[in-house]
């Protein structure tokens, strides 16, 4: 199963794409999708708005496929599920590359950069095992010691 969210916001060109790769039969797994306030309802697959939880679509999902909101974003890589992130441009200034690109980086997730090429980056995923996350150690008393150091 492919589990699609759009988070608390909305993304309808994804949830269109989706829709039309169902339709064409290009994506045959099942999907269930989050569409958020998104206008556009799909016609091929299952949907819902919002739900207190997404824990039991991880669960199910093969794949997750997201646009790049921290919280989905870091929630999935954490738990090292497969990920496939569409960076959604049309919030806050292209402000999720950043986060995206160092996860894409690192091997914890498929980068798909445009549209098109969702259904190639959803088998790239499926295909792909991703680097286990390990956060950073954390560094803020070194740089407060530092900073002390130099008074």
């Amino acid at each position: 199963m492919i589990f699609l969210t759009v988070g608390t916001a909305h993304f309808d060109p994804l949830i269109e794409e989706m829709d039309r790769l169902v339709e064409q039969g290009v994506v045959k797994d099942k999907v269930v999708a989050q569409i958020g306030r998104g206008s556009y309802m799909p016609r091929t697959f299952p949907f819902f708005r919002f739900i207190r939880s997404l824990n039991t679509a991880y669960d199910w999902a093969d794949v997750i496929v997201s646009t790049g909101g921290a919280g989905t974003t870091i929630e999935c890589v954490k738990r090292g599920l497969q990920l496939v992130v569409v960076e959604n441009r049309t919030l806050m200034e292209g402000h999720q590359a950043q986060l995206i690109g160092e996860l894409s980086r690192k091997k914890h997730l498929v980068w798909c950069r445009d549209l098109s090429d969702l259904a190639g980056c959803i088998a790239t995923a499926k295909a792909s095992t991703f680097a286990p996350f390990m956060p950073d150690k954390p560094r803020a008393h070194i740089l407060i010691d530092d900073l002390l150091k130099s008074l």
